[in-house]
């Protein structure tokens, strides 16, 4: 399993939903919460190294950082993914703190119909965001009611990956490296660097740029000073790594990016 770190999904910062006909991809992983409410057909759902079949009228939840993809099964999938940005339900994320999921699928009728409906009324237009925030409660309270959450037992080697996630979302706006991360922590260089990539099948330099050049995108999205103060801002000390690692995410200039995306 090779699982990628989605930037453009991260640089999303808004609760939103879509809707597909068809299912496909690679293994990646991202902080946004990702519910799968599948209307018509049969999806194959892949979390981790769990392989799962979902049928009509059923839900899968995917929670913060877990690697995944869907695969369509039948040529008549109808289905609408919900992206929640983990800010936004911080109750639920506490909830889900040290647990697991015994089967992170939702298919009791009542439960589903209780989505359903306030799955439906966030696709209406025109909600302010306390009626938003209020039927996101709704269908993840359902989903938390019946996914059947257990403690994680783990060996303290196995949660090396989450402290790592956490340190570096809490540090990365300062001067940190693989070095200086092993230090603070009491690992060597080597070892923490092989942990990382072994769970998340990613450099671990490589992913403290993309949490930095998220947080820049979000900064140049909302006018929040130029290129090179959002840049700064994000924990980048050179403005050619910033430029590199942006071209090699989104294939162009930043000024290129604004102009496609924001005018």
């Amino acid at each position: 399993m090779q699982a990628t770190f989605h930037i453009k999904r991260e640089s999303i910062r808004h609760f939103h939903m879509e809707r597909y006909q068809r299912l496909g991809g690679a293994f990646h992983f991202h902080s946004h919460i990702e519910l799968l409410l599948l209307h018509r057909g049969e999806v194959e759902v892949c979390i981790n190294e769990a392989r799962i079949p979902l049928r009509e009228n059923e839900l899968a939840m995917v929670t913060s950082y877990e690697a995944h993809k869907f695969l369509s099964l039948t040529d008549n999938v109808d289905c609408t993914i919900l992206f929640i940005p983990a800010f936004l339900c911080p109750d639920f994320v506490e909830a889900l703190r040290n647990k697991t999921s015994r089967f992170p699928v939702v298919r009791d009728a009542t439960a589903m119909e209780r989505i359903r409906g306030a799955a439906a009324e966030l696709a209406r237009e025109g909600l302010n965001a306390i009626e938003q925030i209020g039927y996101i409660h709704v269908i993840l309270g359902t989903v938390l009611g019946q996914i059947g959450l257990e403690e994680r037992v783990a060996p303290p080697e196995t949660e090396l990956p989450d402290r790592l996630l956490f340190y570096i979302n809490e540090h990365y706006k300062e001067d940190i490296s693989a070095e200086s991360i092993a230090q603070a922590m009491g690992y060597s260089r080597n070892h923490l660097s092989k942990s990382f990539r072994a769970s998340l099948h990613v450099g671990l330099g490589r992913y403290i740029n993309t949490v930095r050049l998220k947080n820049a995108v979000m900064l140049m999205r909302e006018n929040k000073g130029s290129i090179t103060d959002c840049a700064l801002e994000s924990g980048f000390s050179s403005l050619r790594t910033f430029y590199r690692v942006f071209a090699e995410e989104f294939g162009c200039s930043p000024r290129e990016y604004l102009k496609r995306e924001c005018f």
